[in-house]
């Protein structure tokens, strides 16, 4: 694993197959990888990391929004 601080919590949110634990696995793989995000922020030596994280929060959003629509059918 590259990044053991967060991508963990981040694959269980991406792979969950029950929806009623998506919202938790979605909650809790966003606070991890904002809070490692913040860790990093001035470090130059973490661009790659920090480009890594901005594409995960962004797959996050677009399960929680595809997951919304799910439940809204």
């Amino acid at each position: 694993m590259q990044f053991p601080e967060w991508q963990r919590e981040y694959s269980e949110a991406l792979f969950e197959t029950k929806p009623a634990r998506l919202a938790q696995r979605l909650i809790i793989a966003k606070l991890v990888l904002v809070k490692r995000l913040c860790a990093i922020a001035y470090d130059p030596v973490a661009r790659r990391e920090r480009e890594k994280i901005e594409d995960a929060l962004s797959k996050l959003r677009l399960l929680k929004n595809l997951s919304c629509k799910d439940e809204a059918a």
